[in-house]
Formats: C-alpha cells, structure tokens, sequence
C-alpha cells in the first residue's frame, strides 16, 4: 500500500568476516596484534536507504557503521539509496533474482509479497532475549509463514484525533461505533452556502477515503482480507458495513459529489479550526509541545457491530533475503541496530518511533500525548500486515470505492468486482492453487 505520511527508509547490508591466520612461531615471538585482513578477503556490507535525509545517512556512517565495523574485523558498511517512486521495481529485481543487498528495508505490508524469497531467520534471532522487549505486533509484520524473516525497526501508529474545544459537545465520550462516529461526523459538519465551513471527518489524505483506513475499517468491522483458502472475502459482511459507513460518513459531510469542500488548509490540518477529527501522521499534526493538544482526545477507529476498535499500526522492518549468504552476520547486524540504545538513538537523529517498549520510557515520561499514544497503541494496535499483491490492490480498491462512494456504482457490484478482480490477482501471482 502506499507510503502517504511518513518517513521511509530502505536498509540493506553486505556483510564479510576475513583474517589471516599468525603462524604459530610468530604468535611465540610477536606481541599480541589485530589479524590482517587480506584486501580479496574484506567483505562489504551495503545498505540501501531510501528517502532518508542527510543528517540520519551521516549517523549511520559516523556513528553506527564504525561501531559494529570495530566489532566485526574485516566488515566493511556503505549505503545504497534511491527514491521511493523506484522502490518496487528496485526490491522486486534484487528479491526475485536473487542478487541484490543482504538486508532489505521493507515497508509495512510487504512480508506476504516476498515472504516466501526472504529467510528464515529464526536461528539467529528467536533465542534473542531482546524480543521481548518489541511491539508484538511490530513482531507480526516481520514474519511471514510462522517464522521471522527480519527484525522491526520502526512504527507509526495512526489514530484519530479529535479537537474536544471544536466540537458541539465537548464533554461527550469518543465515538466507540461506526454508528456513533456517523453521528459525530453528522453533529459537526458545517456547510453553507459555499460549501464546507468546518468538516466533522477528515482522512489522511484529505479526500474523505484512504485505501489504508478502508482496510482498517474491514478489520474492525470484525472481517478479514482473506478467506481460510486464500480467496479475497470482499464479498463478505464486514466489507459490505465498511463501505456503508464510510459512504455514509462521506455524505454527512458532503451532501452531494457537487458540494465545495473545504478551502487549502495552510499548516497542519488539526490547528486550522476547521477539522474536528481526523486521521493524520504525527508529522502532520502540531508539534507535542503545543497548547492545542490541551484541547485534543485521542482514540481507536470505531468498530462495526461485530466488530473490535483497534489502531492501525504501520511497521518498516529489515529483511534478510534468501539469497544471503552469511545470515548469521547479517542477524547479528539486525540486533545491533535493534538494540535499544540504538533504537533511542535512531529516534532522536531520524524522528522515528521505537519498536521496543522499553525504548519508550524517556518518550512517555517526558510528552504525555505520546505517553496516551503509545499506550493506545499497546491496546489497540494491529499492525498493518498480510496484505497480498499489494502494488496491485491499492489501485484496485481506490478505483472501484471511488465509483461506490460517489454514486457510479452499487455496493453489490462494488463488493462483486473487487472479489473478482483481487482473486485473480492472488491467483496470478501464486497466492491461490
């Protein structure tokens, strides 16, 4: 699915261990000293970064890199990087191929699209006794078939947020239902003559539907993507109430497809005073030290009725592909820059949010709207993962929701078409026998 809000990155690591062995009589008459590495025997570790700035790039060459090269005689580090527009085609050869970087930055939803390519890494890392310390379900996006093919490094939980100073009753209780939401939205809508005065609802993208919350949606309407055989369950209940709330809830807000949203919005949406709730990236909201957050509540998405709230929760993990041939350094690697100090570091340079609970601490004693996010998160976040051929169903599910929610299409063919489609999609690239 798309990367829309938040900071992306792609790692990936050669990594080479050589020394040359002392003969046995100048070990009996020469001092103790570091082996030489022979220049054929030096192996290099690359990694491939994308869209990271130049400051966290230098922190991984000054800091990072000579801090595991000191522990790992003969390893060398260096950095591959490219942008995100290329980054399908770029995974997609190395991966397939089997030639490429040894440690991969994969996105979110990316384990069942390579998975079955990555390997097995539950050999070097499983006995790790850090693994207690990571978001489980940072965990469950890392692995793929019941094993983990690399290690989380990142999160970015996404709520709503919901201006209580704004709303037409700010003592109420957050909506916990898609009925309860609707009328929310509905409450504290304003349209005139002009159009959209103030809006009830916004999404991250700002265009009243996101491919991502559609999805999250389905979740905790109580449904799934899948079938138990593998087949797309678009045609199912919980799909079928997704959809009817989030036309509903676009409606509340724009009566018709020919009403006039809101104006550009200068700054951040949730400091405009004319947004009551929204989903938004925590790079897009005001910063934690303003006032505003006095006067904001934070909460799940709501549930439909047989439904869960949850969070969503958006994980980028380091892989190991298959094609590696010294996994067990390349583990090592992973628990280095996995490891707590690490994680603390990496946030403070790249503004990343910790994986490990225990990285936490200083974050939530010293910002209390972190502190309520990152417990929400524990609560109620579900990572955003298992999402099959997911180049091919972001396009999909935009191009048909887009035609349901305004009035070219039924919900009955909507929901039929995107069954048909996406399991001919699972079929052709292998996800079906």
């Amino acid at each position: 699915m798309k990367r829309k809000s938040f900071l992306f990155l792609t790692i990936a690591v050669i990594l080479v261990l050589s020394a040359v062995a002392i003969p046995a009589s100048a070990k009996e008459t020469a001092a103790p000293s570091q082996p030489a590495v022979a220049a054929q025997d030096a192996q290099t570790l690359e990694i491939y970064i994308t869209g990271l700035t130049e400051d966290t790039q230098n922190w991984f060459r000054d800091t990072i890199f000579p801090a595991f090269e000191a522990d790992h005689p003969g390893v060398k580090l260096e950095i591959l990087t490219g942008g995100w527009g290329t980054f399908d085609t770029d995974v997609a050869g190395w991966i397939t191929t089997g030639e490429g970087p040894d440690i991969v930055y994969l996105g979110s939803e990316y384990a069942a699209t390579y998975g079955k390519l990555l390997a097995d890494m539950d050999s070097y890392l499983a006995d790790w006794e850090d693994l207690s310390n990571f978001l489980p379900a940072a965990l469950e996006t890392a692995t793929y078939d019941g094993h983990l093919r690399g290690l989380p490094l990142l999160m970015s939980p996404r709520p709503i947020f919901y201006r209580t100073d704004l709303a037409a009753n700010p003592d109420a209780p957050l909506p916990t239902t898609f009925a309860e939401s609707l009328a929310f939205v509905q409450e504290n809508t304003v349209v005139g003559d002009n159009g959209v005065e103030q809006q009830g609802f916004m999404d991250i993208g700002g265009g009243l539907f996101d491919a991502q919350e559609f999805i999250g949606y389905i979740w905790s309407a109580g449904g799934e993507l899948y079938n138990e055989d593998g087949t797309s369950a678009f045609d199912s209940p919980a799909t079928a109430e997704a959809l009817q709330f989030m036309y509903d809830r676009r409606r509340a807000v724009l009566p018709t497809e020919d009403t006039p949203g809101l104006p550009p919005i200068e700054g951040t949406p949730l400091a405009s005073g004319k947004v009551v709730s929204g989903i938004f990236p925590m790079w897009n909201v005001p910063p934690t030290s303003d006032p505003i957050w006095e006067n904001v509540a934070i909460g799940p998405y709501p549930a439909g009725e047989n439904g869960q709230q949850l969070i969503q929760v958006f994980i980028d993990w380091l892989s190991v592909p298959e094609y590696v041939e010294n996994k067990e350094l390349a583990g090592e690697f992973l628990k280095f820059i996995g490891s707590k100090d690490n994680a603390i570091e990496l946030s403070k340079v790249a503004g990343f949010t910790p994986v490990r609970t225990d990285a936490w601490d200083d974050i939530r004693a010293n910002d209390p709207v972190w502190d309520q996010l990152l417990g929400l998160a524990q609560e109620y976040g579900r990572s955003f993962s298992d999402i099959r051929a997911s180049a091919e169903l972001r396009p999909l599910i935009t191009e048909q929701v887009t035609l349901f929610l305004t009035d070219q299409q039924s919900l009955e063919d909507t929901q039929a078409n995107l069954k048909e489609a996406y399991d001919s999609i699972l079929e052709a690239n292998g996800y079906l026998e």
